[in-house]
């Protein structure tokens, strides 16, 4: 019987003004964006289960979403229900997902190719502009094939300033965007977040 492990959706995870910053600066990188890759004992390569697209340098707002997730994780593991870990790294890129952008069901829990660390919590940290010109992307977070539950899987809407939160286990996919000729500006973005344990 599949069990949906415990997950966390927070609005409003950062002022208006560095929502607004983070989205400007993904903005004006637009060219700095490479097709995104997938990992596999330890190869990374682009795939055919994910379409978007990745820039890997956060510039001045690295260390301030790093600040801001070290301080949100007590609130991470109570609701995950995952006992507390010595933390390692928090790792962060930038996703974009333009039309017919998505990534098929996979996991998270990749060994950090530098560091050998494990990701423990995934968070995925939406931005777009308003009012929102895509449809579709939502983030689906599937149960897994244990326990006695009989739980369904659970659609999160990517909505601007909003934070995703699940175990690095948990099954879990981006559905198709509908963006039609929409500009690099109105795309699906995200800050894809991964909390190592040392």
């Amino acid at each position: 019987m599949p069990r949906l492990m415990p997950f966390l959706h927070l609005e409003n995870f950062l002022d208006e003004k560095l929502n607004a910053e983070i989205l400007n600066y993904a903005i004006e990188n637009q060219d700095s964006f490479l097709p995104s890759t997938v990992s596999s004992q330890g190869m990374s390569s682009v795939s055919p289960v994910r379409v978007s697209l990745t820039f890997k340098d956060l510039g001045p707002y690295k260390s301030i979403l790093e600040e801001k997730l070290h301080s949100s994780i007590p609130a991470m593991l109570e609701a995950l229900e995952v006992p507390s870990f010595p933390v390692a790294t928090i790792e962060l890129n930038l996703a974009a997902h333009g039309d017919g952008a998505f990534f098929k069901t996979h996991i998270d829990t990749a060994i950090h190719e530098k560091t050998q660390t494990r990701r423990m919590i995934s968070a995925v940290y939406y931005l777009h502009s308003q009012p929102r010109k895509f449809t579709g992307g939502n983030l689906v977070i599937h149960p897994l094939p244990i326990g006695t539950e009989n739980d369904e899987s659970k659609e999160i809407i990517p909505e601007n300033n909003s934070l995703a939160v699940f175990p690095s286990f948990s099954p879990h996919e981006v559905l198709p965007i509908i963006a039609p000729n929409l500009p690099f500006k109105d795309w699906r973005f995200a800050v894809n977040c991964w909390i190592h344990k040392v």
